[in-house]
C-alpha cells in the first residue's frame, strides 16, 4: 500500500486522472422522509463497484443468458443472424423467459420495443413491466392477456398515463393470478379493483400503492380473496377516515383477514380511527407500516397477539415517546423497526426541518435502548430525521450508548438526518463491552450528520459493510481510503455533497481508491 498523498497538487492530479462516466444510485423508498429542501442534495453521487462472485459456480443456463445479453446488439446488426436468434428465442422455455427479460431490461432497455416484448416475453409464470421501458405501450399492457391461465405473478409499475379500464380489461383473462402489483399506476381505480375481485380469487398479494383506488372498492376484493397475505395501499393521498369507514362497513363486522401478515397504509390521510379497526380484523399480522399517517396512539397490540410482529414502521407519526416505549416492551420478536422523524406529522418539510417538532429525545432513546438490547432478532433500525437526538448530550450520550448496545448488532442502521450525531458517537462500533467481534452491519446510513474523518477507525471495523451512505458529511479522501481498505465487501458508497471529496471523485471513488492503492 502506497503512502497517502497529502499535498494539494498531488490530490488535484489524482482527481484529474479519475474523470469518467458517473454511476448514479437512489435511496430506497423507506429511507426517504421528505427532509427540508435545503438539506436534500440535488444530485446523487453514488459510487459503486462489482465484486467478484465467491461461492457456487453459475449454472450453464445463467452463463448462456449473460453471453446472449452482452452480445444482443451485435446480433441485431446482421439481419440473418437476428432472424436466427429470434427463432431460438421463441423456443426459450417459459420458466427462463422472465429471467432473460429481466437481464435485458437492466442492461439494454432501449432495444425492447413493443413488438419484441410481445413476441417473446409476455409468457411464463411471471411478467414484469416498468414505465422506464420506452417500448411499452398501451397495447403492450393489453397483450399480457394472452398469457392466460399460466400467469401467476404480474408486476406493472409506474404506468401513470394508462386509464383504469386498460388494467381492468386485462384481469378477466388471468384467473390464476396470485400476485398483482400495480404500484404507481396512478389511474388505477375502482374498475380494476372490482375486476380483480371478480376474476382473480386466488390472489395472495395485492399492491396498489400510489394508485387512485377508493377504499370502498376494496371491499369485494378483500371478501373474494380469502387467502390474501399481503395488502399494500400506500401513498393514496385522497383517502380519509370518512371514506375508509365505508370500507369497514362494506366488509362487515364479522370478516377476519386470518391469513393477512403484511399491511401497508403508509402515507395516507388516515388516523387510528380507521386503521386500528381494520388491524383488529388481522390477528396474524407480522409486518405493519403506518408511517406518514395521522396516527397519534400506538397500535392496539394489547388485543392483537404481539409475539409474531416482525416489522413495525411508525416514521413521522405523532405517537408520544411514552407510548413508544410502552409499546416496544410487548414486541420481543421484532426484526425491523422504523421510528424516523417522530412528531413530524406525515413527514412535511416544515415539521421535519423543525427540531422542536421532534419527540424522540435523548432520554427517549436511552429508554428505547434498554428495551431493544434484549431483542435477539432485531436486524434493521431506522431513526432517520430525529433531529433532536444528540442535542443535549456529549461524549457517552444516548446515541453512543444506542450504537454500542443495539446498533452494532443490526444488519441495517439508518441514522441519517441526525445533525448532532458526531464521529465520537460511533465509537461503540469498535468494541462491545471489551469484545472485539466485528459489528454485523451490512448497511449504514449516516447522511446529513456531523460525521468526519474521526469516524474512520470506527467505520473501518465494520468488515461486513456492503452499503455506506455519507452524503452531506465532512468525510474526506483521507478518511475514506482506510475504510475501503478494511471493508472488502463494500459495494456502494454515497458521497453526495461531501465537500471534502472532489466533485468528480464522488461518483467513482472506488476507482480513486484503486489508483491510490496502486500508485
Amino acid at each position: 500500500m502506497s503512502k497517502r498523498k497529502s499535498t494539494k497538487t498531488a490530490s488535484s492530479a489524482k482527481r484529474q486522472r479519475t474523470r469518467g462516466l458517473p454511476a448514479f444510485g437512489a435511496a430506497t423508498e423507506d429511507d426517504l422522509i421528505n427532509l427540508a429542501p435545503s438539506s436534500v442534495p440535488s444530485a446523487s453521487a453514488l459510487s459503486q463497484r462489482t465484486l467478484p462472485t465467491i461461492g457456487a459456480v453459475p449454472s450453464l443456463t445463467a452463463l448462456c443468458a449473460r453471453v446472449f445479453v452482452a452480445n444482443i446488439r451485435e446480433l441485431g446488426k446482421n439481419h440473418d443472424e437476428w432472424e436466427h436468434t429470434r427463432s431460438w428465442l421463441k423456443l426459450l422455455p417459459d420458466l427462463l423467459a422472465p429471467r432473460v427479460f429481466a437481464m435485458l431490461r437492466s442492461s439494454c432497455p432501449t432495444i425492447l420495443s413493443h413488438a419484441f416484448i410481445t413476441a417473446h416475453f409476455l409468457r411464463g409464470p411471471s411478467i414484469m413491466l416498468t414505465n422506464d421501458l420506452p417500448g411499452v405501450e398501451r397495447s403492450t399492457i393489453s397483450a399480457i392477456a394472452k398469457a392466460g391461465e399460466t400467469l401467476r405473478e404480474l408486476y406493472l409499475t409506474g404506468f401513470d398515463k394508462f386509464a383504469d379500464t386498460v388494467f381492468a380489461a386485462l384481469l378477466p383473462s388471468l384467473p390464476s393470478l396470485r400476485v398483482l402489483v400495480l404500484r404507481g399506476c396512478t389511474k388505477v381505480g375502482s374498475k380494476t379493483a372490482e375486476a380483480a375481485a371478480r376474476s382473480c380469487p386466488s390472489l395472495t398479494t395485492v399492491n396498489l400503492n400510489y394508485t387512485a383506488v377508493p377504499p370502498v372498492s376494496l371491499a369485494p376484493l378483500i371478501t373474494a380473496c380469502p387467502q390474501l397475505h399481503v395488502l399494500k395501499l400506500a401513498g393514496i393521498s385522497s383517502w380519509t377516515d370518512a371514506g375508509f369507514s365505508k370500507l369497514l362497513s362494506a366488509i362487515g363486522p364479522d370478516v377476519k383477514l386470518e391469513h393477512l401478515h403484511t399491511l401497508k397504509l403508509r402515507q395516507t390521510g388516515l388516523s387510528e380511527t380507521s386503521i386500528y379497526p381494520l388491524l383488529l380484523r388481522c390477528p396474524n399480522v407480522r409486518r405493519l407500516d403506518i408511517s406518514f399517517t395521522f396516527v397519534h396512539r400506538p397500535p392496539p397490540f394489547v388485543t392483537i397477539p404481539p409475539m409474531n410482529l416482525e416489522k413495525l414502521s411508525l416514521t413521522s407519526t405523532m405517537i408520544s415517546s411514552v407510548d413508544i416505549i410502552a409499546l416496544m416492551q410487548h414486541l420481543p420478536n421484532l426484526k425491523t423497526l422504523a421510528l424516523g422523524a417522530l412528531g413530524g406529522g406525515q413527514g412535511s418539510s416544515v415539521s421535519v426541518g423543525n427540531t422542536s417538532a421532534m419527540t424522540m429525545s435523548d432520554q427517549t432513546l436511552r429508554a428505547l435502548t434498554d428495551v431493544l438490547v434484549n431483542y435477539e432478532h432485531l436486524e434493521n433500525v431506522n431513526l432517520v430525521g430525529n433531529t433532536k437526538l444528540g442535542l443535549t448530550s456529549r461524549g457517552n450520550g444516548a446515541l453512543s450508548d444506542f450504537i454500542l448496545r443495539v446498533g452494532r448488532k443490526c444488519r441495517r442502521l439508518n441514522l441519517g438526518g441526525i445533525q448532532f450525531l458526531r464521529s465520537s458517537d460511533l465509537a461503540g462500533l469498535l468494541s462491545d463491552s471489551g469484545q472485539q467481534a466485528s459489528p454485523r452491519l451490512e448497511e449504514l446510513i449516516l447522511n446529513n450528520t456531523s460525521v468526519d474523518d474521526e469516524a474512520t477507525p470506527y467505520l473501518s471495523c465494520c468488515h461486513s459493510l456492503v452499503t455506506l451512505e455519507l452524503a452531506g458529511t465532512k468525510i474526506t479522501n483521507a478518511g475514506l481510503f482506510p475504510i475501503i481498505d478494511a471493508c472488502p465487501r463494500l459495494e456502494k458508497l454515497d458521497l453526495t455533497s461531501c465537500r471534502g471529496v472532489g466533485v468528480v471523485d464522488r461518483r467513482r471513488f472506488f476507482e480513486v481508491w484503486e489508483q491510490e492503492r496502486s500508485g
